[in-house]
C-alpha cells in the first residue's frame, strides 16, 4: 500500500458510514474498487484478481513507499506577477486515461472543442472529475472540475481566481453556467462560463471585450440572466436568450438556429 492511495481514499467524497464503489486506481479495471467509512476510518478493496490492493486509513504508512505511476510527472503551472498562484494537481492526468471522461464529453457535445483544440481538458483521478482548465492570457489560472460518479458538489473550483471559463475565439460571447454548455456553443461563438449565475469583478474585463455578450442561462434561472444583462448592457452591447431547452442537448443546427435571430 502506498500514500498515494491512502490520500486518494481519503479524499473521496463518501458520507459517513456510506460505500462507494468506482473504478480501481491502482490497476484501472472498471468497478472493482470498493470503498466504505465505518465512522472516521475508510477501508478499500479491489476485487480483481490481478489486483487486490487493499488497506485502511487508519493504518501507518512508510514515508519510503513508491510513488504511484500516474503521479511520477508533476506538472507545475505557477503564475508569476499575479495576485495569485496556481499549480496542477499532480492526479490531473489526460483526458484520453479515461474512458468514462471521454464519453462524458462526447454525451453533453463538448469533445469536439477538445479535439479542435478550443480548450484544455484532463482527467483528475483522485477526484473522478473532468477538469476543464481556466486559462487567462494563455496561462492556466485555475480549473474547474465535473464530477463523473454523482458526487456532490457537481462542480468543484480548483483555484481561487475567479475567472470564468472561456472556451473559443469569437466575437460573440455567450454567458452560460457550466464549462460543458460553453464548449458546445464554441463552433459558432465563444462559450464563457460563470460556473454559476453571479457577476464577479473578474468577471467584467474580460466580457468587455467582446463585440457582443448573449447571456444564455438555464431556463430556471431566467430572471437571475434578465439582472445580468442589466448589469453589463453598460458595458458592452448585450442581449437575453431563454433557452427552451439544454443547450448539451442540442443539435449543433438547433444552436445555430437558438442564436440566429440575436445575432442578424
Amino acid at each position: 500500500m502506498t500514500v498515494w492511495l491512502k490520500d486518494y481514499v481519503a479524499d473521496l467524497p463518501i458520507a459517513p458510514e456510506g460505500r462507494l464503489r468506482m473504478d480501481c486506481p491502482a490497476c484501472g479495471k472498471k468497478n472493482t474498487f470498493s470503498v466504505s467509512d465505518t465512522g472516521g476510518e475508510r477501508l478499500w478493496f479491489c476485487f480483481h484478481a490481478d489486483c487486490g490492493v487493499r488497506g485502511r486509513t487508519g493504518f501507518r504508512i512508510r514515508k519510503d513507499a513508491p510513488t504511484h505511476p500516474l503521479l511520477a510527472k508533476k506538472i507545475p503551472v505557477k503564475n508569476e506577477g499575479t495576485d495569485f498562484a496556481f499549480e496542477l494537481p499532480d492526479t490531473f492526468v489526460p483526458l484520453s486515461r479515461s474512458e468514462k471522461a471521454v464519453d462524458y464529453l462526447k454525451r453533453v457535445n463538448a469533445y469536439s472543442a477538445y479535439q479542435e483544440g478550443l480548450v484544455d481538458i484532463r482527467y483528475d483521478f483522485r477526484m473522478d472529475r473532468v477538469a476543464y482548465l481556466i486559462k487567462q492570457n494563455n496561462r492556466v489560472v485555475d480549473a474547474a472540475g465535473r464530477g463523473l460518479a454523482g458526487q456532490k458538489p457537481k462542480w468543484w473550483r480548483y483555484g481561487k481566481s475567479g475567472y470564468p471559463f472561456v472556451c473559443g475565439t469569437r466575437r460573440i460571447g455567450i454567458l452560460l453556467e457550466d464549462c460543458a454548455s460553453a464548449c458546445c456553443v464554441s463552433d459558432v461563438f465563444s462559450g464563457i462560463a460563470l460556473l454559476g449565475t453571479n457577476l464577479l469583478d473578474t468577471h467584467l474585463p474580460i466580457l468587455k471585450g467582446y463585440d457582443k455578450i448573449l447571456v444564455a442561462l438555464d431556463k430556471d434561472a431566467t430572471a437571475k440572466g434578465l439582472q445580468l444583462v442589466r448589469k453589463l448592457q453598460s458595458h458592452v452591447l448585450t442581449g437575453l436568450v431563454v433557452l427552451n431547452k439544454d443547450l448539451k442537448d442540442m443539435t449543433n443546427d438547433e444552436r445555430r438556429e437558438t442564436f440566429k435571430r440575436h445575432v442578424d
